[in-house]
């Protein structure tokens, strides 16, 4: 830096400083003075340590300039007394040659800038320089430090807040990456029925609930630990062994090094939304079923004919490995498969004897009369009602009815109807024949696999062939 820049700089900085000037020689420093006020905005001399003291009691100083040797009190009795004060005080010692003697004690109580007499005016505004220099980049140290300080005060209290409103209103837990509990809050514990000290240093499998599979969990672990937010619904097992259900979050922590350092998970009790839903169900299933009933009775078919329908298409939609919500779709549509019966004519619908190929003509048009009265609703089981409807007389094929659809091309809910309806019809006694034997039922359902039964359906059916019967069994006319 040029001396001109050094000028400049001093000036720039040194406008709201003030300084103490300890000078006994009175031409030295009223000249000194009027130096420094060109900078200065403040500026007090003293002509002894004595008076300079007094004067540093009074007032704080950004810079104190002092000679060694003066009357009343030297210059080295005067800074031991100001660092007592302010061990941080910036101090410039004015010395004479024959002085050093006083410079290492000076260095050792902290003074780092001297200016040898006679001092020379670029170099003491040099030296000067430097050190309002060091003032101002200190006072933006400690600025910036008070900010950071009030401002991460003011987020402490904000993150403090936010924690006590997620606290009263989310179940909260925390866990090590062996998934042991490291903290639960309150809501936690008074919804799982364990206390903190129960929980804390436990794994969550004490609250895995029987029905939540391996795969759930390893899917769930497989997320997190990828370093991904995993979210879900958890069935949850309670400590006096009733259950509750959670909507969860669990987002991986990580430090400043990338690594995964535990996980925090964020969950909504809604046991109650999921046992309303389930409530809704229930009643959906009743009302078609006895909706289905209706239709059969025309035909003079009992209730647990639809019953026994549903439970089949129940376990064979389990076996295929459809997701829950389709197997709770074709569970409660399923006993409407025949609800187009009621527009068959009694006369046909109750003929005791084989139809003839017209009658038979009008008794397939059930399928069509029964799309034709659900086709029109948007609601998800109405909609699986009228595939079931249209498609149940389908054959894997094509050789059925009403649309000789094949294959896959048929709705896997009429698939796996087709198949239930004539399993529980050959086992049952009708008004036009008596009831199969089971070998020869089985025979049937064998041959007919690739033909009207989807042959992935038929492998299923006879390998859980006991399941099936069970069924029959509990739910016999």
């Amino acid at each position: 830096m040029t001396f001109k820049e050094t000028f400049h700089n001093l000036s720039s900085l040194a406008k709201g400083m003030s300084i103490l000037y300890v000078e006994d020689e009175e031409l030295i420093r009223e000249n000194t003075k009027l130096l420094f006020e060109s900078f200065f905005g403040q500026v007090e001399t003293a002509s002894n340590g004595y008076t300079g003291l007094e004067l540093y009691q009074k007032k704080v100083f950004d810079i104190v300039i002092t000679d060694i040797l003066m009357p009343e009190m030297n210059g080295v009795i005067m800074v031991k007394k100001i660092k007592e004060l302010n061990p941080n005080q910036s101090i410039i010692i004015t010395s004479a040659c024959e002085e050093s003697g006083y410079l290492l004690e000076l260095i050792n109580l902290g003074v780092a800038q001297f200016l040898l007499k006679p001092i020379q005016t670029e170099q003491m505004i040099t030296i000067i320089n430097a050190v309002v220099t060091n003032i101002s980049n200190q006072r933006k140290v400690d600025e910036f430090n008070l900010n950071l300080k009030q401002d991460l005060l003011h987020q402490t209290t904000l993150l403090e807040q936010y924690k006590e409103v997620v606290d009263l209103s989310t179940i909260v837990t925390k866990t090590d990456l062996k998934g042991n509990i490291l903290y639960a809050n309150h809501l936690f514990c008074e919804t799982s029925g364990y206390s903190y000290t129960e929980i804390v240093s436990k794994g969550h499998n004490i609250l895995r609930h029987p029905e939540m599979s391996d795969e759930f969990y390893q899917n769930l672990w497989e997320t997190i630990l990828n370093q991904e937010t995993w979210n879900g619904i958890i069935k949850n097992l309670k400590k006096n062994g009733e259950y509750y259900i959670t909507d969860t979050t669990i987002k991986p922590i990580v430090d400043e090094f990338g690594n995964t350092i535990e996980f925090i998970s964020i969950s909504h009790d809604v046991s109650e939304l999921y046992d309303l839903n389930d409530e809704i169900w229930q009643t959906q299933h009743e009302m078609l079923s006895l909706l289905g009933e209706v239709g059969e009775s025309r035909s003079q078919e009992t209730g647990n004919h639809v019953r026994r329908v549903a439970k089949y298409a129940k376990m064979l939609g389990e076996l295929y490995g459809l997701e829950e919500e389709n197997i709770r779709l074709l569970y409660s549509a399923s006993p409407m498969h025949d609800i187009g019966k009621i527009g068959i004519p009694d006369s046909i619908l109750l003929k005791p004897g084989k139809l003839d190929t017209e009658e038979f003509q009008v008794m397939k048009t059930h399928s069509a009369i029964g799309y034709d009265i659900l086709k029109h609703s948007n609601r998800p089981l109405l909609q699986a009602a009228a595939i079931i409807a249209n498609e149940h007389h389908e054959k894997w094929d094509g050789t059925g009815y009403p649309n000789a659809r094949k294959g896959e091309d048929i709705h896997i809910y009429g698939r796996i109807t087709a198949l239930a309806d004539v399993f529980d019809a050959l086992s049952c006694e009708r008004v036009y024949k008596k009831a199969w034997p089971m070998e020869k039922i089985i025979d049937f359902v064998v041959s007919e696999r690739g033909r009207h039964f989807d042959p992935v359906l038929v492998d299923m059916f006879i390998n859980n062939l006991d399941r099936f019967t069970e069924i029959a069994s509990k739910y016999k006319d």
